[in-house]
């Protein structure tokens, strides 16, 4: 599209080399992406800064530069005067607002809701996406999980493991609208919020779902780390608050200024959605919703008091955008789970294999909670040390499970550039000198396999943590990984093994 940089009032910049009227297609952040006529945005992340690759961003086409750096764009117009360079203060808004400009504000056109918290972003998402579509509001999902279409999950290679950057978010937002769909949820983590991945764009609605330590490897505090989560609710028209959430429910209620749909599992909360009277069994949970005034007897294929919690965030979602809370009430037996969140296996024998993504302390603690409501013999829990993260929060992950299983596999996930031994003996520093159950191995898959080797019929086999977008990081790479495939593996080596001792 033709755009003219003088004229246009998104794309805040400080000066400008070159002509201001030129063509722009798409916004780019990766030089190796850059076709003719693409914006290229220098970035200065923790490994490369973008200004060096402006050259191989001209030689493929780049129409628009934009970086901080004046001298270096300067330099370059004196060699390349057909091109535009464009000096901005901040390169990551103005990537946002050119994203913006670009994609025709496509945000506008679309209903646009956007989870944060520590815990659950990814299962609020899912469960936004499934009741919506279950209300026929056609909705898409982006987050850990992927891409995913009212009707399919896209093959996008996202550049970041849950929250896009702003040039592939707004993208993302054309292509859907495009296609039909009629909303988008999205997980938005502290460390997106904080660069800006989001910015320039106004949520119709902002989910919190809780806080505790997470991510301090980058932010440093926990202060800064709620900061960073607190930004969501500067830029939405309405907010779906946890008030059961020590961490941060009180400041977004202080600050925030909307439309607040409150939501609580204590029925002396005052909260607008109250779940009550909690039954698990095989199928599911129960409970009464108390909302507007009445009770409403709701039952849910989930599991667990925190998923019943995540099911009232998606129905204050709901409830905001107008849907009337019976027609609500009557799809909730329907809902779907996002893969590898409190997933049920049973189709090998008579044991129950349970995927989830408990990756934190306080996730793990209230997993382990939801599943003693299970009837086994006897539990088999896999944890990680996750070696992209925080290495602080590694012993707790041990202490949180010591004395609570039967036997215990500590592995690795997404080690980086971090040896595996390392991260498993921060994971097992936390545990007692008089422990004895504990197992490691220092991949996931052997992690796995190894979890399975020690389970028996009637067992439950808990393995926690996963693959983000299917892999898991080494060393800057994704490396493609899937619990399905290790475990199915698993069994068919099993039942050949089987066989052959039979005929034998």
């Amino acid at each position: 599209m033709m755009i003219n940089l003088m004229k246009q009032h998104k794309v805040e910049f400080k000066r400008i080399y070159g002509a201001s009227s030129t063509i722009a297609n798409d916004v780019r952040f990766d030089s190796r992406h850059v076709k003719k006529n693409d914006v290229f945005v220098c970035i200065k992340g923790e490994n490369h800064d973008g200004h060096t690759f402006i050259e191989d961003a001209i030689a493929k086409g780049a129409s628009i530069i934009v970086g901080t750096d004046e001298d270096l764009l300067k330099s370059f117009y004196s060699e390349y005067e057909d091109r535009t360079f464009l000096i901005v203060e901040d390169a990551r808004l103005a990537m946002a607002q050119m994203a913006v400009l670009l994609s025709g504000e496509v945000w506008k056109k679309i209903v646009t809701i956007a989870v944060t918290g520590t815990n659950g972003k990814t299962t609020v998402a899912a469960y936004v996406r499934s009741l919506l579509n279950q209300l026929q509001l056609r909705t898409a999902s982006i987050g850990t999980c992927g891409i995913i279409t009212s009707k399919e999950k896209l093959d996008f290679h996202k550049s970041t493991p849950t929250t896009p950057e702003s040039a592939d978010l707004h993208m993302l937002f054309k292509q859907l609208e495009a296609e039909g769909e009629k909303a988008v949820v999205m997980e938005a983590t502290s460390i997106a919020l904080e660069q800006k991945r989001t910015a320039a764009m106004t949520f119709d609605v902002a989910i919190h779902t809780n806080l505790s330590p997470e991510h301090l490897e980058y932010h440093k505090t926990m202060d800064n780390y709620k900061h960073a989560k607190l930004k969501l609710f500067k830029q939405a028209i309405c907010a779906i608050v946890n008030v059961d959430d020590e961490g941060m429910s009180r400041a977004i209620l202080d600050m925030y200024k909307g439309k607040i749909v409150t939501y609580s599992l204590k029925e002396q909360s005052g909260a607008d959605l109250i779940a009550l009277n909690r039954q698990t069994d095989m199928h599911g949970t129960r409970f009464d919703l108390h909302a507007e005034g009445e009770l409403y007897a709701v039952q849910a294929p989930i599991f667990g008091d925190y998923n019943v919690a995540n099911l009232l965030a998606a129905i204050g979602t709901a409830m905001h955008l107008e849907f009337d809370l019976k027609a609500i009430v009557d799809v909730l037996s329907a809902m779907e789970s996002p893969e590898g969140r409190f997933e049920v296996m049973e189709q090998y024998g008579n044991r129950k294999i349970i995927l989830d993504y408990a990756h934190t302390p306080a996730a793990l603690d209230q997993l382990l909670v939801a599943v003693n409501a299970i009837p086994y013999r006897r539990l088999i829990v896999m944890i990680l040390g996750v070696g992209i993260r925080d290495f602080g929060k590694m012993p707790q992950m041990a202490q949180t499970i010591e004395g609570r299983a039967d036997e215990i596999v500590v592995s690795v996930d997404h080690p980086g550039f971090n040896e595996p031994k390392a991260i498993i003996d921060a994971v097992c520093k936390g545990f007692s000198d008089s422990v004895q159950n504990v197992s490691t191995a220092q991949t996931r898959t052997e992690g796995i396999r190894l979890a399975l080797d020690l389970s028996q019929e009637g067992d439950i086999v808990l393995l926690t943590g996963g693959q983000i977008n299917g892999a898991q990081i080494v060393r800057g790479e994704a490396v493609l990984h899937s619990d399905h495939a290790v475990i199915q593996s698993y069994f068919e080596e099993q039942h050949a093994k089987k066989i052959r001792s039979t005929i034998s």
